[in-house]
């Protein structure tokens, strides 16, 4: 990144692309395209890193607050190209038009064989005359032509393809007080965040051992991460999980500036044409105002319509015996979300009765699902049904317990309270299984997984030893801080003897060192 001396002297186009997972008759790939301030040093094209967005030294600079600035291209014509482990060149698609803002998503229909894949997003040309316009008075101030018309390759990403029969697990994990240590109890903590670099970041004590771990023990399980933090926030991220040394397959982050943009558009509609909206009467009218204006409000902070939108999604793309692993956090609304996840993949509700559930649910007090996001939330349920039937393939979802939220009884009176009959039906639905369990930090989430079946021992104790050492809410991690956690953890699900029996022997070796 350039410092405060160094003078921007051009453009350089690039594709930040987010990563994807699929099965062999089904798979798809998007990202953003968008301009990037380059000087005399960042030039040089050896020095770029395709895969992230950024160049060799940026990793430790680049911040959320810089990647805000980055310009949108608009209706980039693209090419996308799937190679495989050997660069041997996979598919071929034909012209793919990006939207007004840069962003794109493209399905592949060919059957790709099982593995790991690389796509490459090159730059055919543009569908946009104020785009044209804008890109040839870069040129004109540029001394020699401009870097943006120099490399058609615009960026690359990766693609995992799973066996349409497979039937391990699929792994997805929140971000932030899941993976990293990010102060979101306070408007201070959330603002600090748009400033900060990889370098800054820290993850919560153990994680990124855990997942390292996890992935091992679960035979190269894929990692999907979601999390309701604005897209400018990638290329920070994807520096962030590599200097923490974590694989992983995607990540989702959420398009703020789209979200406000249809809220803008609903209203200059209804502005425009007042008479639908009128249909029903004024007083139906103010409601469904009101209603429309507090969720559409809410979903700019809250991550319920967005959250369950990905996970769904994300399913249709999974082949239908995938087991998945859910992890989140205490701190917003993860625990009802993985519920309703597990509920509607079940059909609990018929497609009008959910969507009619899901446009009235007001849940911690908040309408955060709009009757737009209630219909699409419906269609991609929908198609989970024709393609996997009912079928609920989460084998366990689990929450950090954090100090700035709920514990796990007061998590599981919210989500009854918040279903239908105080959740009676669900409980019939789920067959008896808890839709989710808690626990405190790395240490809980390893005896919670070990405890399945889905860590082994020497995991939990490894996941531990990178505890020490490490901060956490303002202390040091030390033996007797471990010690006493482990004395209180939440596993209400774990038998208490055999809680204790893993405490002990991760001490008893911890000791040993």
């Amino acid at each position: 990144m350039a410092d405060k001396k160094t003078k921007i002297i051009d453009k350089k186009r690039i594709a930040v692309c987010g990563g994807t997972l699929g099965r062999e008759d089904k798979s798809y790939v998007r990202g953003q395209v968008v301009d990037v301030g380059i000087d005399d040093i960042t030039k040089a094209e050896e020095i770029w890193d395709l895969l992230t967005g950024l160049f060799k030294g940026e990793e430790e600079e680049v911040t959320p607050f810089l990647d805000f600035s980055l310009a949108p291209v608009r209706k980039p014509l693209l090419r996308i190209e799937v190679y495989d482990a050997s660069e041997k060149l996979m598919y071929t698609s034909e012209t793919v038009v990006a939207d007004e803002d840069g962003f794109f998503s493209h399905e592949i229909t060919k059957t790709l064989p099982p593995g790991k894949y690389i796509f490459e997003v090159n730059l055919e040309g543009l569908d946009s005359y104020r785009q044209f316009s804008k890109d040839l008075a870069n040129n004109r101030s540029s001394k020699k032509d401009s870097e943006i018309k120099k490399n058609p390759v615009l960026g690359r990403g990766r693609l995992r393809i799973l066996p349409n029969d497979y039937s391990n697990y699929v792994v997805t994990s929140d971000i932030d007080q899941t993976y990293l240590a990010t102060d979101i109890a306070s408007k201070a903590g959330k603002l600090s965040a748009l400033f900060e670099s990889a370098a800054q970041k820290r993850a919560l004590p153990g994680m990124p051992e855990l997942y390292r771990r996890l992935r091992k023990d679960l035979k190269d399980a894929p990692l999907i991460f979601i999390s309701a933090s604005p897209h400018f926030f990638r290329r920070t991220l994807f520096a962030t999980i590599k200097k923490h040394n974590i694989e992983f397959e995607s990540i989702h982050l959420k398009y703020l500036e789209g979200t406000i943009k249809g809220v803008l558009d609903k209203i200059i509609g209804t502005t425009v044409n007042p008479i639908n909206l009128l249909s029903g009467g004024f007083r139906s009218a103010l409601m469904r105002t009101s209603k429309f204006l507090g969720a559409s409000y809410q979903s700019l902070f809250d991550q319920m319509a967005y959250k369950l939108s990905i996970l769904l999604q994300a399913r249709t793309y999974m082949p239908t015996h995938t087991k998945e692993i859910l992890l989140g956090d205490n701190t917003e609304s993860d625990f009802m979300i993985f519920t309703l996840y597990q509920l509607i993949l079940l059909q609990d509700w018929d497609g009008d009765e959910l969507e009619e559930y899901l446009y009235k649910l007001n849940f911690l007090g908040r309408d955060a699902i709009t009757r737009d996001n209630a219909k699409s939330i419906r269609k991609i349920a929908e198609m989970n049904w024709k393609i996997h039937g009912k079928v609920n393939p989460v084998q366990i979802a689990i929450i950090n317990k954090t100090d700035h939220g709920p514990d796990e009884k007061e998590m599981i009176t919210k989500v009854m309270l918040a279903l239908p009959g105080g959740g009676k039906r669900a409980e019939q639905t789920l067959g008896g299984k808890v839709p989710f369990q808690a626990s405190e930090g790395a240490l809980g989430l390893s005896v919670l997984l070990h405890s399945a079946g889905f860590m082994e021992f020497e995991s939990i104790f490894q996941v531990t030893l990178t505890m020490v050492g490490e901060w956490l809410e303002g202390k040091v991690i030390d033996d007797k801080y471990l010690y006493e956690l482990s004395k209180k953890l939440t596993a209400t699900q774990v038998p208490a003897s055999e809680k204790r029996k893993f405490v002990e022997e991760v001490f008893e070796r911890m000791m040993k060192l």
